[in-house]
């Protein structure tokens, strides 16, 4: 497998980032919703024009992970968009890698780039969401001592999933 190299998104990579974003959402939960509310999520969330806004975004951080060029994985980090105490935090809005380096160390290179980030910011806390039955992530985020501290809903179109609100102190 070539080397796996690791830089923050521009705006030139909002049209490949909204692909590879839609298309790992789609493979890790589609089988979950009704055709339209997968649609309308997508339409929302991963369109190119929607992506190069949150990158030019100086609240947002987008870190790609990439190999020969292709984008194979990706964290979004940024303000806290939930009904928690958001002083002093930031929050891991996103952490997806493609199945072909599930394993390889991405993720966790994803994910001490984005704390290292987040304490050199001057953050206290980090949180982030996780869906119920993604025991898989679930398992990642605790080995770095993240915390189950409460619940909310995750909108999928019309489609409420229950998630879970996990917290690390920094």
């Amino acid at each position: 497998m070539s080397a796996i190299t690791y830089r923050d998104a521009s705006g030139a990579d909002a049209a490949a980032l909204a692909l590879f974003a839609e298309r790992s959402f789609t493979e890790t939960f589609g089988h979950l919703y009704p055709p339209e509310d997968l649609s309308a999520h997508v339409a929302a969330k991963y369109q190119p024009h929607v992506v190069a806004a949150e990158i030019a975004d100086a609240d947002t951080r987008y870190v790609l992970a990439l190999r020969d060029g292709a984008i194979v994985g990706y964290s979004k980090l940024g303000a806290v968009d939930m009904d928690v105490d958001a002083t002093g935090a930031l929050e891991l809005h996103r952490l997806y890698v493609d199945t072909s380096v599930k394993g390889a160390g991405v993720a966790k290179a994803l994910m001490d780039d984005g704390l290292a980030w987040a304490r050199a910011k001057g953050a206290r806390v980090m949180f982030l969401s996780v869906w119920e039955n993604n025991a898989r992530a679930q398992a990642f985020y605790k080995r770095y001592g993240f915390e189950h501290v409460k619940e909310h809903t995750f909108m999928v179109g019309r489609v409420a999933d229950r998630d879970f609100i996990w917290k690390l102190p920094l």
